[in-house]
């Protein structure tokens, strides 16, 4: 296999932000749906990176039915997206996901973190 250049960061760049551009309106109108914020971060060169953040008092659907919905609005975009089966736990009790997207013959992967709740209790202490 050959080493990643330059030139691949490029390319894969301008698909990451063409492929955003089309999915990021309904993702985050599916997110609020279910109590979530979704913003970017990263360079986007390689893949999308967003983290999902519980953003109503009560209501927030679980991490998996948000994924669930995500994919679904998503594929209704594009045509195809499927989210790999484990979560990896991250640092701050973030769980993340990978999602790959197709649009027609391109793929793009979006890694999503998943920021926890704080319980009532857990904020009354703070």
């Amino acid at each position: 296999m050959r080493d990643r250049t330059d030139a691949d960061d490029i390319v894969q760049g301008a698909y990451n932000r063409a492929l955003l551009d089309l999915i990021l309106p309904p993702m985050r109108r599916t997110a609020k749906d279910v109590g979530y914020a979704i913003t970017v971060h990263g360079s986007l060169n390689r893949d999308i990176d967003m983290v999902a953040v519980p953003w109503v008092e009560h209501g927030v659907a679980d991490p998996d039915e948000l994924v669930r919905r995500l994919v679904g609005a998503i594929s209704g975009v594009t045509g195809r997206c499927y989210a790999r089966d484990e979560w990896t736990e991250k640092p701050q009790g973030r769980v993340a996901k990978t999602l790959m997207v197709w649009c027609g013959e391109n793929t793009g992967m979006l890694d999503l973190s998943v920021m926890p709740t704080i319980s009532p209790k857990e904020n009354d202490d703070a």
